[in-house]
């Protein structure tokens, strides 16, 4: 075999598993947005949702492309964050909301954000501390939320970035005073 071709021959095989995995990253980002996008259906006004849907399709991308404690975080941060992303759509088809003022949503998203978080300490006490991790899962975890929560005002955010941040800090504290 040529000695000069082995070098060649290892850049190309990089090469090709970098594509391979990025195609895999993007294939499973893109399942993810069109998961996310289920709670932009009768939105009134799904411009800046479907601002962060997109986001998080990048952030997905990027992260499982990266693998490791990005992709893991990333993961799970879209899976607990469906339930902030999910359950004000489900309000909305369930007539829980008048057309003009709904002061129900903000409530909503309160609550997802704190199941989401909760879900997100809890789950996430299992990896032992990588800050990567948790970038990457409380990034994924506010852009797939803030798809569902965006359209309650800044009251529906807030409220779910509060649920998040009191619900990923409950298991954390209660694992260290214990």
């Amino acid at each position: 075999m040529n000695v000069a071709a082995e070098p060649d021959l290892a850049a190309r095989a990089r090469r090709a598993y970098e594509r391979g995995r990025l195609r895999w990253a993007l294939a499973r980002a893109a399942a993810a947005v069109a998961v996310a996008a289920i709670a932009l259906i009768g939105c009134p006004a799904p411009g800046a949702p479907a601002t962060c849907a997109v986001a998080l399709g990048v952030v997905l991308a990027a992260c499982g492309w990266r693998g490791g404690p990005w992709g893991r975080g990333a993961r799970l941060g879209f899976l607990v964050g469906l339930a902030p992303c999910l359950l004000p759509a489900a309000a909305r088809a369930a007539h829980a909301c008048c057309e003009s003022l709904c002061l129900t949503l903000p409530t909503v998203c309160l609550s997802g954000g704190i199941v989401a978080g909760l879900l997100l300490g809890w789950l996430g006490l299992r990896v032992h501390g990588d800050r990567r991790f948790w970038l990457a899962a409380a990034l994924a975890a506010s852009l797939a939320g803030a798809v569902g929560c965006l359209n309650a005002g800044l009251a529906g955010l807030g409220g779910m970035a509060l649920g998040l941040l009191a619900g990923a800090a409950a298991p954390v504290l209660a694992a260290r005073a214990a």
